[in-house]
């Protein structure tokens, strides 16, 4: 997580699938206070997808926030949040970027 996630906290801004291009967009923020966006990590060229729920009972009005992020062997790579965990099969590995933060 740290190699990803370096210096950002785990609570999750944005986590989406592009199914069409097969990309994951996971952004994060610097903390749960002013929820700005600080770092977001992309993941392309993804072979196959699979989200499990981890906790149907858990409140959608609460943060969701990154427990842990992994490789598990080659080309499979884990995602664990508070509310699911998602497998990706990748070709490449993900890239992480710093946002620009606004003043």
């Amino acid at each position: 997580m740290d190699k990803y996630l370096a210096g950002c906290s785990p609570y999750v801004d944005v986590l989406n699938y592009d199914i069409d291009k097969r990309v994951l967009i996971l952004q994060c923020v610097n903390n749960p206070d002013d929820f700005i966006p600080h770092t977001r990590v992309v993941f392309t060229r993804i072979r196959s997808y699979t989200e499990e729920t981890i906790d149907d009972e858990f409140d959608d009005s609460s943060i969701d926030s990154v427990i842990g992020m992994h490789w598990v062997r080659d080309h499979t790579f884990c995602i664990r949040t508070e509310k699911k965990e998602i497998i990706l099969d990748l070709e490449c590995d993900p890239q992480s970027e710093l946002i620009a933060l606004k003043d």
